[in-house]
């Protein structure tokens, strides 16, 4: 700051000499830099400098100058320049936003593994829900093979059946056989597909006549 040749004599008429004067504009200088300082958090001085040091240099010059630049209202001081240089943020600031930095990485990490842990139970439970699909579609083709199978053994045995109840039934025919005959027939077949017969039979019974007394 200085101060401007016409205002050298209403300075000292106000302030009468000049360590009063210089007093006085130290005095108005910090409490101006205070007021601007107080619209902003202690945050902004990390990120918004230039801001900052527009607002506390113009509340430098008003307090300086005056209202309307005149130096009236002020205390006849010219406000030249201000550069905010260095901010000296207090301890437990500089502590509460190193602990602030460090929780959020924490919580961000948390984040990163919660994610993660939720992508693989995804994948875990997609690959559960593919071979549960594999196990199943394997149970309804063994079911479905049995069943055919089944299907085709018992079409197969009904369809001898039929032949050989067909077979019977022209024998009956042609030969004119009694249902005696027709076992006889059968008996006989199937003595004959045997490849090694045996026979074994007991003594005949015995018959008694004896006669009735009267």
């Amino acid at each position: 700051f200085q101060m401007p040749e016409e205002w050298l004599v209403p300075a000292i008429l106000k302030y009468r000499d000049y360590d009063t004067w210089v007093t006085v504009v130290v005095s108005a200088s910090a409490s101006a830099v205070q007021h601007a300082c107080a619209e902003y958090g202690i945050s902004d001085f990390q990120n918004q400098r230039g801001a900052i040091q527009q607002a506390m240099e113009d509340s430098l010059r008003q307090k300086l100058e005056g209202q309307n630049g005149t130096g009236v209202d002020g205390v006849y001081a010219k406000a030249i320049s201000l550069q905010l240089s260095d901010v000296d943020l207090p301890d437990r600031y500089r502590a509460a936003i190193s602990e602030k930095q460090s929780a959020n990485e924490d919580i961000q990490l948390a984040i990163n593994q919660r994610r993660q842990e939720v992508t693989k139970a995804e994948t875990e439970l997609l690959s559960a829900k593919e071979e549960a699909r594999k196990i199943a579609d394997t149970a309804r083709n063994d079911v479905n093979v049995t069943l055919t199978e089944a299907r085709l053994k018992a079409e197969e045995t009904l369809f001898a059946f039929e032949r050989e109840a067909q077979t019977i039934v022209r024998v009956k025919t042609n030969l004119n056989l009694t249902v005696e005959g027709v076992l006889g027939f059968i008996a006989n077949n199937m003595l004959a597909n045997v490849p090694h017969l045996k026979v074994s039979a007991g003594e005949p019974a015995r018959f008694s006549q004896q006669k009735d007394e009267f």
